[in-house]
């Protein structure tokens, strides 16, 4: 059976950053991971290079930096307001210093990760782009098995892997959230200069 749209594909794989010798950002070689395909759930370059292969198949290939978190964006670095970090008038200072993740939602409650790149009197400029945006893949790996998909498929799962994303609200990196190597996070959020939590309000 060939990996198509609405089949589930059963994978070993590695991604790496650029090249074979790139640093490892996913590895399931040891942990076979169920992968859905035709719903948008893993980044558009790794689907489109497994569409029409068969179980059995071993495989690499690149994926250039628009098919993999696209390209670095300026208007994804935005001013975020002090205020939507404020607690009780206090500045949440164990969030908001240099160089820091956040989890954040944007103005229409999807989530997106933040890092802090500046901090002024009135503004924390904050980089929205993927922090692997503007890299290539190299990834390569074996189909162990190609079905079709079913009901059970499409319920919500947890975890992470080449087809799911990560969580949201307003946690530090490395506390509470969790990241994954190849999901497919769209960093389409609609981020600007009016702040990165929607309405001010960002869980934090």
């Amino acid at each position: 059976m060939l990996i198509n749209k609405n089949t589930v594909a059963t994978l070993v794989y590695s991604i790496h950053i650029n090249n074979a010798e790139g640093e490892v950002i996913e590895n399931s070689q040891n942990e076979p991971k169920d992968l859905l395909f035709g719903f948008d759930r893993m980044i558009s370059g790794f689907e489109s290079n497994l569409i029409g292969k068969e179980s059995g198949t071993e495989f690499s290939f690149n994926i250039n930096a628009a098919e993999a978190f696209g390209e670095v964006r300026e208007e994804m670095v935005v001013n975020v307001p002090k205020s939507a970090f404020m607690v009780e008038g206090k500045l949440r200072e164990d969030l908001i210093f240099l160089g820091n993740t956040i989890s954040m939602m944007d103005n229409n409650g999807r989530p997106l990760k933040g890092k802090v790149v500046e901090i002024n009197d009135e503004n924390v400029r904050m980089d929205f782009n993927h922090p692997l945006a503007g890299e290539s893949l190299y990834v390569y790996g074996k189909i162990l098995n190609v079905r079709d998909i079913t009901p059970e498929d499409l319920e919500p799962k947890g975890g992470c892997g080449c087809g799911s994303g990560g969580s949201c609200g307003c946690s530090s990196e490395g506390q509470s959230d969790s990241s994954c190597g190849c999901s497919t996070e769209k960093e389409t959020a609609q981020a600007s200069s009016g702040g990165g939590c929607g309405s001010g309000s960002c869980g934090c």
